[in-house]
């Protein structure tokens, strides 16, 4: 791995110098799961958390999470849910931050209803939608959550006409714990009005987090809240900036970045929790309140791998999925071809699965040369036969497509540049005659040491055509593209490029190159 995503840190807050900070108290608890050593002065609260699920309905192949079996899978995550918050019904929250169903072929067959089903289940405390519970337009979102005896949290979406929030969603939530008033606003990313065509979201816009959020938490305040939760589905360097401009949040639950903060990160009086993706974790996060200023002080957060292998499935939820699950085999059984060991995608190094779809996108443009967000891809591919629906769970987005745009070459370097910073979402994977090379121990920003096409050193003031996944036409180093042309679909082309050969392994190629510097002796 070139980056490190994962911010780790624990820390200690102080809100009032008249209140000492304190450790947590000492204390144990006995089988039946009652605490006792309890320091009478300290309340004990907890926020279970998780975001980005993506309709991973099923357990899948993740070895960051386990190298010995599958992880996640709905079910499984009910249950461990259950046993922690069973820890402490009394004291516990049950937050989600976004994106609960698109990325899996049974949530496009069902149009994410086996989602917001099996999620009646769940007895969430608040959710948020994300950019991607909008894939289907707002009508497939209000289906999708149809039935839910949850608050949808989304303060910054608003209608157009009128500015008031979104029909079917409420800006926050109050809820009283142990005598803690807890408010919670929700937040989605703005990102969602240009990522998806204006059809889906006509009549709706998304205001700035930072706004957005002081507005509603002087309201809270007026209303004698005491805690300040922002379920976020904005992405952990935008959570960082808005933890650092506006003052009263105590608490920060992160979804849209996919990172796996295993001991939260503090910004300022701001502890902010994010849970990987795609139900593979379970965060917690333990707080302590102290009893008379209400104030939180000490937490501690962590992330509770979900391994199939160790848990019993809610009967429940397998109940609720059944039939869905039955209606996407019949669509997804097709064999593709056979993967004769694991194959494997990552966000921020190179990954075979992300080369593919590099070239796929290629050759579907036919251009010489192309570019692809390594985020195009949500999933592994296990070994052993490949059907339509394991593709599918790898790249799931249906109404993605590939572009053709003509663009400078400098632009083309501060686009696979900017993929290799410290903190980026997701790198680029160059396709076709492309090639890059990096140092990752170069400052951040300056890592690529050498582009080119056919082995020639690329012209940075030289105008190329390049195919591209139609996200990147919205970062900063394409704003300049021109000639921008739709060839289409780009999940089709990845099925077609895996059927062009019969047996795949997961070797990478020598498409991106890392090179690190010689010690001198």
């Amino acid at each position: 791995m070139i980056l490190n995503n994962n911010y780790n840190l624990t820390g200690v807050i102080n809100r009032n110098p008249s209140v000492p900070t304190k450790k947590p108290s000492v204390k144990e608890e006995n089988k039946d799961g009652v605490t006792i050593g309890q320091d009478s002065s300290l309340i004990d609260l907890h926020i279970l958390h998780i975001n980005d699920f993506h309709g991973a309905i099923q357990p899948y192949i993740e070895p960051s999470i386990s190298a010995d079996g599958e992880v996640g899978g709905i079910a499984n995550l009910k249950t461990v849910i259950d046993t922690e918050r069973e820890r402490d019904l009394q004291g516990t929250l049950l937050l989600n931050a976004g994106d609960l169903a698109e990325g899996s072929m049974a949530a496009y067959v069902s149009k994410g209803r086996i989602v917001g089903d099996a999620f009646k289940t769940f007895n969430f405390d608040a959710i948020t939608p994300g950019n991607h519970d909008f894939a289907w337009g707002k009508d497939g979102f209000n289906c999708m959550v149809q039935g839910l005896d949850t608050p949808i949290l989304a303060a910054n979406i608003v209608n157009t006409a009128d500015g008031k929030v979104m029909e079917g969603l409420k800006p926050y939530s109050v809820i009283e714990k142990k005598g803690v008033k807890i408010g919670i606003i929700g937040i989605d990313t703005p990102e969602t009005a240009i990522r998806l065509d204006p059809k889906k979201v006509k009549g709706i816009e998304f205001k700035a987090a930072a706004e957005t959020a002081r507005k509603y938490i002087a309201e809270l305040k007026e209303q004698g809240v005491d805690i300040i939760v922002i379920n976020s589905h904005l992405g952990l360097p935008e959570d960082e900036k808005l933890a650092a401009e506006v003052e009263g949040i105590d608490v920060i639950v992160g979804g849209h970045s996919h990172n796996k903060l295993e001991e939260g990160k503090l910004v300022g009086n701001t502890v902010i929790v994010q849970a990987g993706t795609k139900g593979g974790y379970l965060g917690k996060l333990d707080l302590q309140i102290d009893s008379n200023s209400k104030k939180i002080v000490s937490h501690k957060a962590k992330l509770i791998p979900v391994i199939a292998g160790n848990v019993k499935p809610d009967e429940g939820v397998n109940k609720v999925i059944k039939p869905y699950l039955s209606d996407a085999e019949k669509f997804g059984s097709e064999v593709m071809g056979e993967a004769k060991e694991d194959i494997h995608y990552s966000h921020s190094s190179p990954s075979k699965i992300t080369q593919m779809l590099a070239e796929a996108i290629v050759k579907q443009a036919g251009t010489k040369i192309g570019l692809c967000s390594a985020r195009a891809v949500r999933g592994n591919i296990s070994k052993g036969s490949v059907h339509k629906e394991d593709l599918f769970n790898a790249v799931p987005f249906t109404d993605e497509n590939t572009l053709t745009v003509d663009i400078k070459g400098k632009y083309i370097k501060q686009y696979l540049e900017d993929g290799f910073k410290d903190g980026a979402k997701g790198a680029g994977i160059p396709g076709g005659a492309l090639k890059c090379k990096l140092d990752p121990t170069r400052p951040s920003g300056d890592r690529i040491t050498s582009l080119t096409i056919e082995g020639k050193e690329i012209n940075p003031e030289e105008t190329f055509t390049i195919a591209i996944n139609d996200s990147i036409i919205s970062k900063k180093s394409f704003a300049t593209a021109e000639n921008k042309k739709v060839v289409g679909p780009f999940q089709p082309a990845f099925f077609e490029y895996f059927q062009t050969s019969r047996v795949w392994d997961d070797k990478i190629d020598d498409r991106i190159s890392i090179e690190m510097p010689k010690l001198s002796l």
